[in-house]
């Protein structure tokens, strides 16, 4: 339904009350983030609690608001289900007042699921099982990313994949080369970074691409060692933090009229883009709004 005047608006808050706010905050892990790199925010300790990534190893597992991963509910609460009214996000800030936290960028995805316990350490392709149940109609918009899970050994590796896009074709693979991170750490996704064929935050998609319904197989050049996941998430919206201790903000109704819709079951957590070596066991703190009608 969404809101059909300002005046409207308005009156869904504040008679309503169809209004939401979340304080989050995020401590990085114990590795020092390089530079240049996009990391998967929900292995960190604050609040929500950290994701661990549970699973059966190869397994399609699903994410939502409510139940988390089934182990621990990670992602961002925003209010619960509110169908047949429509969500969106109004308001979001982010502050860190350690000097090596900017500049920065932060992007709030809607994670879909993952699928745990893919080996590094092996060259032959590795079956993913289970159907992704979507909360975007053919995956519309959707995006692969592969977070290290433990730290990975200092083999050289390309990734490859097969899957199915956004109109039910399987067989899609990657169109171009894509580089892991060797010698790398947990909560790195290790195909970003600095390096020609370095890919961050996303995996790329095959030409004419626009989303992923689901992932057959992955594959790497060559074994190695050490564990990930691969992710599939919508990605919602971008913060940048560019100053020590000035929140980064964005008004998504007036500043930036886009009010991006937050999906009845949403598990919304942050990705981060490392500007600078962020030190380890650095403190973000920051908010989110949101309003439905």
């Amino acid at each position: 339904m969404g809101f059909n005047s300002m005046d409207d608006l308005v009156n869904e808050v504040t008679t309503n009350s169809k209004f939401y706010r979340l304080d989050f905050n995020k401590i990085t892990g114990t590795t020092t983030y390089v530079a240049g790199r996009w990391h998967d925010w929900s292995t960190n300790n604050g609040f929500p609690v950290a994701n661990a990534f549970p699973g059966t190893s190869l397994a399609w597992r699903t994410c939502d608001e409510a139940t988390g991963n089934g182990t621990q509910i990670f992602g961002l609460p925003h209010g619960g289900n509110v169908s047949p009214d429509t969500k969106h996000l109004m308001n979001v800030s982010a502050i860190t007042t350690v000097s090596s936290g900017v500049p920065s960028q932060l992007m709030l995805v809607d994670l879909q699921g993952y699928w745990p316990g893919i080996s590094n350490g092996t060259a032959s392709a590795q079956t993913l099982t289970g159907t992704p149940s979507l909360r975007y109609a053919n995956g519309a918009g959707c995006r692969l990313y592969y977070v290290a899970t433990t730290g990975s050994g200092a083999t050289a590796q390309n990734i490859s994949l097969s899957y199915t896009n956004q109109s039910a074709t399987s067989g899609r693979a990657l169109p171009v080369t894509v580089s892991m991170t060797a010698s790398n750490y947990a909560q790195h996704i290790s195909h970003s970074g600095t390096a020609a064929s370095n890919f961050g935050p996303f995996l790329p998609l095959a030409s004419g691409d626009t989303g992923v319904q689901n992932v057959a197989s992955v594959t790497f050049s060559a074994a190695s060692s050490g564990t990930g996941a691969l992710c599939l998430a919508r990605p919602l919206m971008t913060l940048p933090l560019t100053t020590t201790g000035v929140a980064g903000e964005r008004d998504l109704l007036n500043q930036i009229p886009s009010l991006p819709r937050v999906i009845d079951g949403a598990c919304l957590v942050w990705l981060y883009f490392s500007g600078a070596a962020t030190t380890a066991a650095a403190n973000f703190y920051g908010s989110i709004e949101v309003a439905w009608g």
